[in-house]
């Protein structure tokens, strides 16, 4: 046995919630939307694949899938890329989805939105929510992690106060690195003083896409987030801000009711398949399929709400961070949401 192996922690049996590949498209559904990959900002740790095949869906293919998505029944997308705001063709697609009387939600890193012109089309056609990505009100670290200039944490900024003042609902995301970990108590009260109508989300970072070997990422440990989150808690119910969590255990963030904040939780219902544009399919069983449960967590109460982990933090940490919430009745509540057989 090589020396790696025998450190790397064995998850023992992992399971997983079982969701339908398919959901019936009713009128509250909304679909993911991509444009492609292409994006004017590198972060290092970008969670998109880096295939090049995805970089870039040309204009016509977007208005067919619009087109598609309509036909399919949905009223609702959540546009995002890469950063869709800078394809050549997003006014075209986005009035085309206007016409279709269908409205829009955006994820952005909000750039674009820094042109008071921008954002007022952006709104006239329809916008009505967005998640926009800052990790750190500190410049520096903030254009670090953006892969891009301090100019560009500014467009960041300014972006988001003009979609505020705009009147559009906002949650600002912010993923968790090396980088910014210790400047969480800051980044809120920053937040809280200069959007107090937002709303924030913390993210633990994934390692699956072609950021995945970002070295400020690489090894961090729900167990080194744990003291971080729950000041940033404190911090935020004394602020008076709704703070949100993605892909973060709820026994890590000290809470049995905290509900993950995935891109299910968000509304996107579906996901159009970005390769062919052609399938659809249920988000939550996207979802499913990749994060999993140990076997402390069939005794949890928090199980319906837990995000519980990737099964790529599985492999690689095992799930001793993972302390279940106990109740007699736990047990059973948890055996109706996962497979009894393993994961693959």
């Amino acid at each position: 046995m090589r020396a790696d192996e025998a450190a790397t922690p064995h998850p023992g049996r992992l399971y997983k919630r079982q969701v339908p590949v398919e959901l019936p498209i009713t009128p509250a559904s909304a679909a993911l939307f991509r444009f492609g990959e292409q994006c004017n900002n590198h972060c290092p740790m970008c969670s998109n694949t880096g295939d090049p095949a995805l970089f870039f869906h040309n204009t016509e293919e977007l208005l067919r899938r619009a087109a598609f998505l309509h036909a399919s029944g949905f009223r609702r997308v959540v546009v995002t890329g890469g950063e869709p705001t800078i394809h050549p063709g997003f006014w075209r697609i986005i009035d085309e989805l206007r016409s279709l009387d269908m409205v829009w939600d955006t994820n952005t890193h909000g750039r674009s939105f820094a042109q008071s012109s921008f954002t007022d089309r952006a709104v006239a056609s329809g916008l009505q929510r967005a998640i926009v990505s800052l990790h750190s009100f500190d410049p520096s670290v903030s254009a670090a992690i953006f892969g891009a200039s301090e100019q560009a944490h500014q467009e960041t900024v300014a972006g988001i106060d003009r979609l505020l003042a705009a009147g559009i609902e906002v949650i600002v995301n912010c993923v968790l690195s090396r980088l910014n970990l210790h400047q969480l108590d800051d980044y809120l009260r920053i937040g809280a003083a200069r959007w107090p109508r937002a709303s924030f989300k913390l993210v633990f970072p994934s390692t699956l896409g072609k950021g995945g070997k970002w070295p400020e990422i690489v090894g961090l440990r729900l167990a080194d987030i744990a003291e971080p989150i729950r000041r940033a808690r404190a911090v935020a119910k004394a602020a008076g801000i709704e703070l949100w969590f993605e892909s973060l255990p709820n026994c890590v963030i000290g809470d049995a009711e905290i509900v993950n904040y995935g891109r299910s939780t968000f509304g996107e219902s579906h996901y159009l398949d970005d390769a062919s544009g052609e399938h659809i399919y249920s988000m939550r069983h996207i979802e499913a399929e990749i994060f999993a449960f140990g076997e402390n967590c069939r005794k949890c109460v928090a199980a319906r709400r837990c995000s519980g982990v990737s099964h790529t933090y599985a492999t690689s940490h095992g799930l001793d961070e993972l302390v279940p919430f106990l109740t007699p009745s736990s047990a059973a509540t948890l055996r109706r949401q996962l497979h009894s057989e393993p994961m693959a």
